[in-house]
């Protein structure tokens, strides 16, 4: 992890980063677990973010990060990437800082290419129920990443993105995907196995399955605590928002989807 942020700045020109891109997409994909669970997609603003720094003459690493990690599905991806391309990755959570700068801006480009943007169905009765999952996940892993300020075993990192994956087994629900094995699960069993099929690190894997006894060190509890106390403070959170106004409970009803 990172002891201080650090700005990364790549010079690349607009004209050869085409080509740049289909050399990397053909080594690249698929990414790992893509015959078990489709890729997820991202918020299109996100998205669109993420191509224009990508494609801008000087790509700030720094806040290409920072686009990324607000973003459910940019991360998923990335993760999954860095599973492909960083041997250490499985058995441990590197920071996403790190990772954008190893797999760099060519193989980056060609991931933004692959995802998706999430639907946006306009409506004046306020954002989709996927819509309110991606918020809930965003402000869950602000909540983690301040909770774990304090605490020696959890680092802020490991912590936003814990609390940012927390629910990452209500997707399949959500995007419509049609279970690979027509066995039963709970979410939480199916994020287990999601984080496990897309080769994250065993620690997040342990937190996103949410079951404390399975965690294998003391650091994987601690991270689990940390992000349970976050997921439920956020809950909280949307529903004394929810609660202040018939319009934004009628807009914006807090995230309930069931975690199984």
């Amino acid at each position: 992890m990172f002891a201080k942020p650090t700005t990364y700045k790549t010079r690349l020109t607009i004209a050869p980063q085409q080509s740049l891109v289909e050399v990397a997409r053909a080594s690249m994909f698929p990414l790992p677990g893509e015959a078990e669970f489709p890729s997820p997609p991202a918020l299109p603003n996100a998205l669109l973010q993420l191509e224009l720094r990508l494609s801008a003459p000087v790509a700030d690493l720094s806040d290409i990060t920072n686009i990324i990690r607000s973003d459910v599905g940019l991360t998923a991806q990335l993760l999954r990437l860095a599973a492909r391309e960083i041997e250490e990755s499985p058995d441990k959570i590197v920071a996403l800082s790190e990772i954008v700068v190893h797999v760099g801006v060519e193989k980056l480009g060609a991931l933004a290419a692959r995802t998706k943007a999430l639907p946006h169905f306009s409506s004046h009765a306020g954002p989709s129920v996927s819509e309110r999952f991606w918020m809930h996940s965003r402000l869950t892993a602000l909540l983690a990443e301040e909770l774990a300020a304090p605490c020696c075993e959890v680092s802020r990192e490991e912590a936003y993105l814990a609390g940012l994956l927390f629910h990452l087994g209500d997707l399949p629900s959500l995007m419509g995907w049609k279970p690979a094995s027509s066995n039963a699960a709970d979410s939480r069993h199916v994020g287990y196995r999601m984080a496990r099929a897309w080769g994250f690190p065993r620690a997040l894997a342990d937190v996103i399955g949410g079951d404390r006894e399975v965690c294998l060190t003391r650091e994987a509890r601690a991270l689990l605590d940390v992000v349970t106390d976050a997921d439920t403070w956020a809950s909280r959170l949307e529903f004394l928002v929810a609660r202040e106004s018939a319009t934004i409970r009628a807009k914006n009803p807090p995230y309930r989807l069931g975690r199984g």
